[in-house]
């Protein structure tokens, strides 16, 4: 029982980053946006992080400040081509991994492997202490944890009960006619929530390294944020499909680990392909899906260049 404590711990800390980042490109995606450059978005959230811990010895101000890095950064190098000049969304996706991926090691070359102390980030739930098992499994973590596994809930509320989450996704079917019907304001509520996914996605890249793995490494973020497109496709654009998502993924990401704890007959590097192998299939259902009709949940405008400047 006590493996399967850990376990469940380990995975709920495994999603956290995942969750946060798939949040944040659910919002982007139900306007119409897709950010295919996730990974390289979290990577620069993770290099601001662990950067402004270690100078300010302050976990909380990086997380915060690996955020803010992750808005700007997508703003600048998605948000102003696709939103502003209105190009294709494909390869400035690109740009954003590739981008990141050079700037953070180019920014973390003289930090790598130094570590980090986010101890002040844990906290408790009250009450759970009295409970042996539950306590174990949810009772202690770092708060970004319960505030990814809350924070679903909101956007579902916000999506499904407010006259703006209504305006979000008419935008997302249709973004000429909800500027020229209805008078929605698109870029700018799409230029917004193009910050609001790089905050999220930032505040990923920054809670993995600073405090899920505690160092920066070039490789720290490994494919999550492929993982965390792979989320969002697998919750069919309903948010709080996002936490069972997450939740998937995470307990795949330690698999490794737990193979190693229970002595398990299984190579450690076959068992770290399920995460990248089951994102796969969630991408070929998806696309399966898609050629039959299926995909009602998919914003209509999903990856379509917008024309319009209103």
């Amino acid at each position: 029982m006590h493996t399967f404590e850990l376990s469940f711990a380990a995975a709920l800390l495994a999603a956290t980053p995942l969750l946060l980042a798939a949040t944040g490109e659910l919002f982007g995606e139900i306007l119409g946006m897709m950010n295919v450059g996730i990974e390289g978005l979290m990577l620069m959230g993770a290099v601001t992080g662990v950067i402004v811990t270690l100078h300010t010895n302050s976990p909380e101000l990086g997380l915060l400040c690996g955020a803010l890095a992750g808005a700007a950064y997508l703003l600048v190098v998605y948000g102003i081509p696709v939103v502003v000049f209105m190009t294709e969304q494909v390869l400035p996706g690109f740009a954003v991994w590739f981008i990141g991926l050079g700037l953070s090691q180019l920014l973390g070359n003289n930090y790598e492997n130094t570590s980090v102390s986010s101890s002040s980030t844990v906290v408790g739930l009250p009450g759970i202490d009295r409970i042996p098992v539950i306590r174990e499994m949810i009772g202690h973590f770092p708060w970004p944890v319960y505030v990814a596994f809350v924070l679903p809930f909101g956007v579902a509320w916000l999506l499904g009960h407010t006259r703006h989450g209504r305006n979000m996704r008419a935008i997302g079917e249709n973004p000429a006619t909800a500027a020229t019907g209805a008078g929605i304001a698109v870029m700018r509520w799409r230029l917004f929530y193009v910050g609001v996914n790089g905050f999220f996605g930032g505040f990923a890249g920054a809670f993995l390294a600073v405090v899920a793995v505690g160092a920066w490494g070039p490789d720290v973020t490994a494919g999550r944020g492929f993982i965390a497109l792979a989320v969002v496709i697998f919750s069919a654009w309903r948010a709080r499909w996002l936490i069972v998502g997450a939740a998937f993924f995470g307990g795949l990401l330690i698999l490794v680990e737990l193979g190693g704890a229970l002595a398990w007959p299984i190579p450690p590097d076959f068992l770290s392909m399920f995460p990248y192998l089951g994102a796969v299939i969630v991408l070929v259902i998806w696309s399966i899906r898609g050629r039959r009709g299926e995909l009602s949940a998919a914003p209509t405008s999903l990856g379509v260049r917008v024309m319009s400047r209103r």
